[in-house]
């Protein structure tokens, strides 16, 4: 069977359309850059999930998150401290040892250790709280690989590169159930391939990589269903899909109300008879429903309890005011009204979210691109949507036939920014943290991508293509400039 099989995949390889392949290679290019110049255990928490999934490969059960005497095993502390990685973090005077005789004494501590406690941290860890999946995946990787903790460090990492591969097929994917033409496909598969933070998480240890990838795969299943009808097969991927994500995050719990939305739309969308929409139905809840049972067992033998961010998120938290809420949401996005108060929490918005931290800050938040590519990411988010809304008040007879493709494509997004601005007005209830960050919103990138590609196809062709190859570039040069400025902060 695994020989046929390789003597299948040169035919498959073939088969791939070249701009996706062109694609996925720059993807793998900026990954395994990223995955280079990024110092050890410095970018998102990737000490703590690499510790998770070390510990997890170790004696399949994960970490505590509120117990324990030691957070990271012997060789990851000794990376830590030992090597001076912990004081590198957020501090851009330090750099790796590059001495040749720190490298052996470290081997030699390898060495020595004992087999079988080589980097399990039975915690207190933080991310304990997180769902399997991504350090299943991680955790398998390094007990492949042969060698010390860098070795598996470096093999998972790479192995994030290919979860991003699998991101950018989806979102191919989703772009050929919504476009005739090529140009609007790479659109939608290049903002995911070339966006400049995806990348570095993609070159780390960090499960928001995978998060990504299963809600592109979400968002695409449904648009599938939407276009090829309901089946059993159809809206159990889609049940698996959603339960990918909620297996992989605690903010993969907004697939839930997405898979909801999703079955609602196909519903009026295909006007089945309650007994031919019975079955599909019930295999897309079974397949979910699984996932989240594994979900609820498998946090609460890590002491959380199935909590996200540390406990449960309310829709209606103690204190909290609806119209509060929605002032705290509008001026997240908008100046504020005048019969609006001041809204909570510190001067924390659409800028620093959407553009500093989505499109231009890497590292462990103390490397930036300079504030005039900032300012050029802003103005076309902001024009990109103004263009959007236009373009469909303009075609809004076209937009009414394809109803159902677009509800596909933004009820999963809204989802998850829902829950987004649910947790931080949550959190901002009890303290000044405002929780949230850019690379959280990295699962609408599918959506972004869509609606560009909606503008591309819109504009006359010679145009469309002006506007792609602006974008692409754009993102390109933005992931080259990042690679660039982390190499030097780490490095030079």
């Amino acid at each position: 069977m695994i020989r046929a099989a390789a003597a299948r995949m040169p035919a498959a390889i073939r088969r791939v359309p070249v701009p996706l392949a062109l694609l996925l290679a720059c993807a793998l290019v900026l990954g395994s850059a990223w995955s280079l110049v990024t110092g050890p255990l410095q970018s998102f928490d990737e000490e703590d999930h690499v510790a998770y999934a070390l510990h997890l490969a170790q004696t399949g059960s994960p970490p505590s998150p509120n117990e324990g005497d030691h957070r990271y095993g012997p060789a990851e502390r000794r990376a830590l401290y030992g090597l001076s990685l912990r004081r590198m973090t957020q501090n851009p005077g330090v750099r790796p040892p590059w001495r040749t005789s720190d490298e052996r004494a470290f081997e030699r501590f390898e060495a020595s250790l004992p087999d079988g406690s080589g980097a399990a941290g039975v915690g207190p860890n933080p991310l304990a709280k997180n769902p399997p999946l991504f350090y299943a995946y991680e955790g398998a990787v390094s007990r492949i690989v042969p060698g010390g903790f860098f070795t598996d460090l470096w093999a998972m990492r790479l192995a994030n590169v290919l979860v991003l591969l699998a991101a950018v097929c989806f979102a191919w994917l989703l772009a050929c159930e919504l476009f005739v033409r090529t140009l609007p496909r790479v659109v939608v598969a290049g903002v995911v391939a070339l966006q400049p933070v995806l990348g570095q998480l993609a070159g780390i240890v960090n499960s928001d990589t995978l998060l990504t990838a299963a809600y592109l795969a979400l968002t695409w299943l449904g648009v599938r269903a939407c276009r090829r009808g309901l089946t059993i097969g159809g809206l159990a991927a889609i049940g698996a899909a959603a339960g990918a994500c909620v297996l992989t995050h605690g903010r993969g719990i907004a697939a839930l109300p997405a898979f909801l939305l999703i079955a609602l739309v196909l519903y009026l969308h295909h006007r089945p008879s309650l007994k031919a929409a019975l079955r599909p139905a019930l295999a897309g809840v079974l397949t979910l429903a699984a996932a989240v049972v594994l979900y609820r067992i498998y946090t609460a033998t890590s002491g959380s309890g199935g909590a996200l961010y540390g406990g449960e998120v309310s829709f209606a938290p103690k204190g909290a005011n609806p119209r509060e809420f929605l002032s705290f949401v509008w001026q997240f996005y908008f100046p504020a009204l005048e019969t609006m108060s001041p809204r909570i929490g510190p001067d924390y918005g659409f800028y620093q979210v959407f553009v500093q931290t989505l499109f231009g800050s890497f590292g462990s938040y103390e490397v930036y691109l300079a504030e005039g590519v900032l300012d050029v990411v802003r103005l076309t988010l902001v024009g990109g949507a103004l263009a959007l809304l236009a373009v469909l008040v303009r075609r809004w007879e076209q937009a009414k036939r394809h109803w159902a493709e677009i509800a596909l494509v933004v009820a999963p997004a809204a989802c998850l920014v829902a829950l987004l601005h649910v947790a931080s007005y949550r959190a901002l209830l009890g303290s000044p943290d405002p929780l949230i960050t850019g690379r959280y919103f990295l699962p609408l990138l599918g959506a972004i991508g869509v609606g560009a590609a909606v503008l591309v196809d819109t504009l006359p062709r010679r145009a469309g293509t002006i506007l792609a190859g602006a974008l692409l570039t754009g993102l390109t040069l933005m992931s080259l400039s990042g690679i660039a400025l982390t190499l030097a902060r780490t490095y030079v």
